[in-house]
């Protein structure tokens, strides 16, 4: 599966990567995957809520509007019933922990293979 994480912090989400898998791109610039999301060579987005500057909420609703069919999950602080409630009705498929680890990124990509019927 193709990802791109967009995060300043790629240090701080590097085990979760590594958990992902093999084929994930990294950028700092929400724009340059919102312009190249129509023909998106990813199955799923990761936005790093923690990037200075990053409303999460507003990205995703862009993202949605170019490409619905892109999977997202969010690097946030917030716990997961705030999390739920606040980005409720996006479709992301799981939040995880500011400081994620291999095994965040292994059931995230589990859950998204879940959705291929890879699973």
């Amino acid at each position: 599966m193709h990802v791109v994480i967009i995060t300043d912090r790629r240090e701080a989400l590097g085990e979760f990567a590594r958990g992902l898998g093999k084929d994930v791109e990294w950028t700092a610039s929400a724009a340059d995957v919102l312009d190249r999301a129509p023909a998106s060579p990813w199955q799923l987005v990761v936005v790093d809520a923690m990037t200075s500057g990053m409303d999460y909420r507003k990205f995703v609703t862009d993202l949605l509007r170019v490409n619905a069919m892109l999977n997202t999950v969010v690097v946030t602080d917030m716990g997961e019933e705030d999390f739920h409630e606040h980005s409720e009705g996006l479709g992301v498929l799981c939040s995880v922990p500011p400081s994620p680890t291999w095994d965040d990124g292994v059931r995230a990509m589990d859950r998204l293979c879940l959705l291929y019927g890879l699973g």
